[in-house]
């Protein structure tokens, strides 16, 4: 049997506990978010929380010393999930302004981003950050991001269609057109699902752009 020394044994605990912090976190952040979209936040407890987390309610307090910081870190959560999927469908366009904004479509109408439970307690926050700076922050952050990447694709599609459309005008079009749509499903899943909502952005994508996107036929 291996022996440790007392440095590698310290270690070893240390990692578990970080481990076990980290299981926590997302454990909670998951039953937040659940519990979000059908409560809202006035309504939400720490007791909800820690009941769909299926640990003690002095294990949220513990993690999270109040329901404020609970939200805002649920809030960042979602934030990411969202910005790290983003990356990860542009990157598979390489270097296609084309391929990036088919990409980008299917990546805000893919089953993990658009679920009615996440655009539930997306619009939750979004209604919110009048009042809440920290939620105003986190996402303008996000937005500012997207806008700028958008704002890039389009400056490119722009050049090749040799036309003088405003790449800041479109990107902004195009981003309330998603979240437009977004919302949609919410009120009327039937009616707009994921498929009809990716048409619809490419229709969008063609009436501007029909020289480069007359190829593509669905995303």
């Amino acid at each position: 049997m291996k022996k440790y020394s007392f440095f590698e044994h310290k270690m070893n605990n240390r990692n578990q506990r970080l481990a076990n912090k980290k299981s926590s976190n997302l454990k909670l952040i998951s039953s937040t978010i659940k519990n979000l979209s059908k409560k809202g936040i006035n309504e939400l407890t720490m007791h909800d929380v820690s009941s769909g987390a299926g640990l003690s309610q002095g294990i949220v307090n513990f993690h999270f010393k109040s329901k404020e910081i609970l939200l805002i870190e649920t809030l960042k959560f979602i934030s990411n999930e969202y910005l790290k999927s983003f990356d990860k469908y542009i990157k598979k366009s390489e270097n296609d302004p084309i391929m990036k904004l088919v990409n980008m479509i299917n990546n805000d109408f893919s089953p993990k981003i658009c679920s009615p439970e996440k655009l539930s307690v997306w619009f939750t926050f979004l209604s919110e950050t009048k009042f809440k700076p920290a939620y105003r922050q986190i996402c303008r952050e996000r937005d500012l991001y997207y806008q700028n990447v958008t704002e890039d694709i389009f400056e490119e599609l722009i050049k090749k269609e040799k036309n003088n459309l405003s790449k800041k005008n479109l990107a902004i079009a195009f981003h309330a057109l998603i979240m437009g749509l977004w919302l949609n499903q919410l009120d009327e899943p039937m009616k707009y699902n994921r498929k009809e909502s990716k048409r619809i952005c490419l229709d969008y994508l063609k009436s501007h752009f029909p020289k480069q996107f007359k190829g593509i036929k669905n995303v």
